[in-house]
């Protein structure tokens, strides 16, 4: 049984128990064993970073050489965690002087960063460590005939040489369930979740696009891997009655929903009804 050192983050957890409890019974039905961490501390992506490099480096290493004390690789399910998380083994994987100026706060803890584990998503993991093959031996109620969009989001695919994540992998995954996947054309758009403090119509907009092309595309539902995604894409399809008289009505599910539900898993079990966007249609294929 492949095991990992869980790293929730802020935000999913505090917002999206969906996300949360679908991605532990997936895990749990293709033998996973995700250990949440402990005595870890927010990312700080995308704010931290923006006020306090070092500050936000070290916070991140922290929970990297808190990882590598328990010796397994961190999965985490939400891209701005993936994003800092990358982005902080990479820099301290290949600048040895900025490695010896953060272990050096590290080691008032007793903590010290080596680059002995990875940071992973945890789509990555089920992709890499369980496998289509078998994760199609756990399909027992396929989606055919069902058009998924995949939105990847932006700290999953960029840049690739530092995420080292790549597209096909939420394809294939997607693709395992007996759903389509539906391509669209603006796919690398953002989504506008991180816009939407500073400027909200443009963040409106943003989503907007996405949501008009993957339903022009033919989608009827968009699966996401990212929390902060998901709420903009989920959320502002309510914003959008009032903005530009537009109504989607296109669910958004976080991708181990949909997994779930392939695997026969209950509705409720995976948290269905506390998308916004109701999911009844998934729902109706499935017992038609």
């Amino acid at each position: 049984m492949p095991m990992y050192s869980l790293y929730m983050g802020c935000s999913v957890p505090a917002n999206y128990p969906n996300y949360e409890a679908s991605m532990l019974r997936v895990a749990n039905e293709l033998g996973m064993e995700l250990n949440y961490m402990e005595d870890v501390a927010c990312c700080g992506s995308p704010n931290l970073r923006a006020i306090d490099y070092l500050g936000w480096a070290t916070v991140n290493a922290r929970t990297l050489a808190i990882a590598e004390k328990d010796g397994h690789d961190i999965v985490t399910p939400c891209n701005g965690c993936f994003g800092s998380l990358k982005d902080v083994y990479h820099l301290l994987k290949h600048d040895e002087d900025y490695r010896k100026k953060v272990n050096s706060k590290l080691k008032e803890e007793g903590l010290e960063f080596t680059g002995s584990i990875r940071p992973r998503h945890f789509v990555e993991a089920l992709f890499t460590d369980i496998g289509i093959e078998e994760i199609k031996k756990k399909i027992t109620r396929p989606l055919d005939g069902v058009g998924i969009a995949i939105h990847y989001g932006c700290h999953l695919l960029r840049p690739p040489d530092v995420t080292e994540f790549n597209r096909e992998i939420l394809d294939e995954l997607v693709s395992v369930t007996g759903a389509t996947v539906v391509e669209y054309p603006i796919w690398k758009q953002c989504c506008g979740a991180t816009v939407l403090p500073v400027d909200e119509p443009l963040a409106i907009r943003l989503a907007r696009d996405k949501l008009k092309s993957m339903t022009e595309a033919g989608a009827s539902f968009a699966t996401v891997v990212c929390p902060a995604c998901g709420n903009q894409l989920d959320l502002q399809q309510l914003g959008l009655k009032e903005s530009y008289g537009e109504e989607y009505n296109l669910p958004i599910l976080h991708y181990p929903q949909i997994l779930g539900l392939a695997m026969g898993l209950d509705a409720e079990v995976l948290g269905l009804e506390l998308n916004r966007v109701p999911a009844e249609p998934i729902l109706k294929h499935l017992s038609g």
